[in-house]
């Protein structure tokens, strides 16, 4: 094939450089919106417009059209891994404009954007050469039905995560502050939390036993409404998540769907609080983002149970 790329360098690499960055991030928010409507024309609601396509293709595909812009800038492997940086903040700051996500989600997702955005732009700086020909155009259709292929792929799976904390005092002293306690008035001490994530505050609830109806109350005016599922006085209570909060920082990306508090009498005047979650996530790669969503779910079962151990505790003063 006959070479299609001049080796000239182009007459104003500034402006092919802007070019390339808004060019290649409209592509992205162009393919994610066109796959999502796509998918939920034949599957119906998607739960979250990040869950499709998966969050490993759309940044690296990010990277490869803006390579092609730069491909006769000569641009070395330290000043591409430059260009992806740039390239990943105009992406973050178009989604929190156009996608309207928030800060903690952005911070969550910025390090593997960074990473597949670069990975994007390195391959495309070996496959556009300048005597690169045609044929190579093929990787754009190629990634494209990949895009679309995983998209229609959706893994569902429900995860489980359960933290534990040995409180000074019986199941009957601990057991009514885990029906409900009032505001906690700690500052939350973990990172993301005073990042801007919704923390829990409170628990009420309108009645002890099965069906009864409890809210989770949250900074920022975020309220998550339970319901009571089982209800074993001193032993249980699980509650099943009834309403999901839509606030941009409150797990956007994330159907909630139990929780769950087991008491495990010691028999030597303490008992062992366990606190657990069930969710389902609706973003890929899971094991990426499984890792800052347990560690968040941690962190709320730790304040929760920490406040119950300082009420039930303080009983015995």
């Amino acid at each position: 094939m006959t070479d299609i790329s001049p080796t000239v360098k182009p007459a104003r690499p500034i402006l092919t450089l802007v070019i390339g960055m808004l060019v290649a991030n409209l592509a992205g928010d162009v393919l994610l919106f066109g796959v999502t409507a796509l998918v939920s024309r034949f599957k119906g609601d998607t739960q979250g417009v990040l869950a499709l396509p998966s969050f490993l293709l759309l940044p690296f595909i990010v990277g490869v059209v803006a390579a092609w812009f730069y491909r006769r800038l000569n641009r070395s492997i330290g000043i591409t891994f430059l260009d992806a940086l740039w390239v990943s903040l105009v992406g973050v700051v178009a989604a929190w404009i156009v996608l309207r996500e928030g800060v903690v989600c952005l911070i969550i997702v910025f390090p593997a954007l960074y990473l597949l955005v670069a990975a994007g732009l390195l391959l495309g700086r070996l496959w556009f050469r300048p005597n690169y020909t045609k044929l190579q155009l093929s990787i754009f259709p190629l990634l494209l039905l990949a895009t679309v292929t995983d998209a229609f792929y959706g893994s569902g799976e429900r995860v489980m995560v359960t933290d534990e904390i040995l409180i000074h005092a019986t199941p009957d002293k601990v057991w009514p502050h885990v029906l409900a306690f009032p505001d906690i008035p700690d500052r939350p001490d973990y990172w993301i939390f005073r990042l801007g994530l919704p923390y829990p505050t409170q628990t009420t609830n309108s009645g002890n036993f099965v069906g009864a109806d409890r809210q989770c109350m949250f900074s920022n005016g975020i309220v998550i409404q339970e319901k009571v599922a089982e209800f074993v006085p001193r032993e249980k209570l699980t509650f099943d998540i009834v309403e999901q909060p839509t606030h941009p920082e409150a797990y956007g990306h994330i159907t909630l769907h139990r929780g769950q508090f087991v008491l495990r009498d010691n028999h030597d005047g303490t008992t062992t609080l366990f606190g657990s979650s069930w969710y389902t996530l609706h973003v890929r790669p899971l094991w990426y983002f499984d890792i800052w969503t347990r560690d968040m779910t941690s962190a709320v079962h730790q304040r929760v149970m920490n406040h119950v151990r300082h009420l039930a505790e303080a009983e015995k003063l």
